[in-house]
């Protein structure tokens, strides 16, 4: 019998300055993406968009501009 699968370690969502900054870059610009970011949104991100195993995603928001990163 094989040995179980390990229990997948949850992701931690945390608010990031960086990320932060970043999504108060693209409101102001009125543009979506900014090199900080690994996912950038207009409204909320999907987050079946992320890759499977993250262990951390930093979150920033500026009125309906999200930026995440990992």
């Amino acid at each position: 019998m094989p040995p179980p699968s390990p229990t997948p370690t949850p992701t931690r969502w945390y608010t990031s300055a960086a990320a932060t900054a970043a999504a108060q870059r693209m409101a102001a610009a009125g543009v979506v993406g900014d090199p900080a970011c690994s996912l950038a949104a207009v409204g909320k991100p999907d987050p079946a968009l992320l890759p499977k195993g993250l262990t951390s995603v930093g979150t920033g928001q500026a009125g309906n501009y999200w930026c995440l990163i990992w």
